[in-house]
Formats: structure tokens, sequence, C-alpha cells
């Protein structure tokens, strides 16, 4: 399986717009999140070789902006995907959503959506995460991980026993101090985290640890990135 990064604050390949948000494609037709705006979204869907009709079904980490900007752009070229989100979620916006011809579904605990791949349902942070189970471990994929991505391992951790082989996307560090991001990585490394890839909303001091600490094992994330599972 492959895992393409559609969206993030920066470009890792030409022609990928980078912009403040972040989404993921999961395989062939799972799309996490949906980056700030449409306009970025499809561009990078495009160079990604993805087509919008093609996605059937689109998970949203939470609800804000730079995570959600992106979908109503992209249900005007496929009104017929399952939107996965849970009740954090405004009714407005859930009715807009519905009125567009996608369908809804809300997940509020630990769900499979497609063979060995799982949303974990809201956290007391109005997030979740998307899960993947492979031979070599879990991956997780996190939006922004609100406020701190520990208690989302560890949830997960206690539902799916087992080694954890990459944990990516935005994990909300920017207020931490050097110390306290390292009391983070090892809390990564007691739960066994063998790859990180730290980005988006992480901030730039806090990637650079992880950078650092994980170093051959630290995965560069970026608008294009393509990650083989």
């Amino acid at each position: 399986m492959k895992l393409k990064v559609i969206t993030d604050n920066k470009s890792a390949v030409d022609g990928f717009k980078p912009e403040w948000g972040f989404a993921c494609m999961i395989g062939d037709d799972i799309l996490f999140d949906t980056g700030e705006t449409a306009e970025v979204l499809l561009n990078n869907l495009s160079q990604a070789k993805v087509q919008p009709e093609d996605i059937k079904t689109v998970v949203l980490s939470h609800r804000d902006e730079d995570h959600t900007g992106g979908l109503m752009g992209l249900l005007e070229r496929n009104g017929s995907v399952k939107v996965v989100l849970h009740s954090d979620f405004r009714d407005e916006f859930i009715e807009q959503v519905r009125q567009s011809g996608a369908e809804v579904t809300s997940a509020e605990d630990f769900i499979e959506i497609a063979p060995d791949i799982f949303v974990t349902g809201k956290y007391p942070t109005r997030e979740q995460a998307l899960v993947i189970k492979t031979e070599a471990g879990l991956v997780v994929v996190t939006g922004c991980a609100h406020p701190d991505p520990v208690p989302i391992l560890r949830n997960i951790h206690e539902k799916m026993p087992g080694p954890i082989d990459l944990v990516f996307g935005g994990f909300h560090l920017g207020s931490q101090s050097r110390d306290e991001t390292l009391e983070t990585i090892k809390a990564f490394r007691d739960m066994g985290v063998r790859r990180a890839g730290a980005c988006h909303c992480t901030g730039d001091n806090a990637i650079q640890v992880f950078r650092e600490e994980y170093g051959d094992d630290f995965v560069e994330i970026g608008a294009g990135t393509v990650i083989e599972i």
C-alpha cells in the first residue's frame, strides 16, 4: 500500500503546492483530511495522479479549516463518497455534506472502514486518528493530535497491542520546550514507535528534535511524499 501526502505546509516534490494544512491518500481510495483549500487539494491530487472520482471515503480528523477546507470542492467533483467524521462537527457542516450527496458516518469509537484500516473515533481532544494494521506493525496517521499525540497513541496501543511501525502527521508541539519534546519522544519509544514523521503543526523546533532523535528512522514529510508500507 502507498500513502501519498497530498497537502502539507511544505512541498517535497515539484508541482505540489504547499499550504497550512494536511491531507493524505491512504491506498487508492481513502483520503484522510482535505487541507485548507480546494484549489491546493485538487492541484495536488492531480500531481499525485489521483482522480477525485476514484476516492470512495474521506476521513476528517477534526473540524478545523486547515483539515476540512478542501472538502466541498472535492464533493463538487465527487459527491458519492462516504465522509467519516464524529459528533464534534457542527450540524450545519454535516447537513452541507449530506446535501452534496455524500454519505455521512459518525465514528465515536474504533471502527474498521476498510480491511485492516481503522479510525479511532473522537477523543476528548475532539479529534480522531487513522490506524493501518500491517505485518510490520501499526501505522498511525494524525491530523493535528491536539493537544498531544501521546494520549492518542496510548489509547491505540491499549486497544491494538503490538509494535507501532510508523506515526506521522501533525503532532501540535509548537509550544513545547526541547526537554518537553524529548519527553514526548521517550513516550513514543516506550510504546515501540519505530519511525516518526512529524509535519504540519508540529512546529519547526520540535520537528528538528524528532529528526535528531530518530535519525535514519525519521521520515521527512511534505506534499508529494510517498510512503510504501
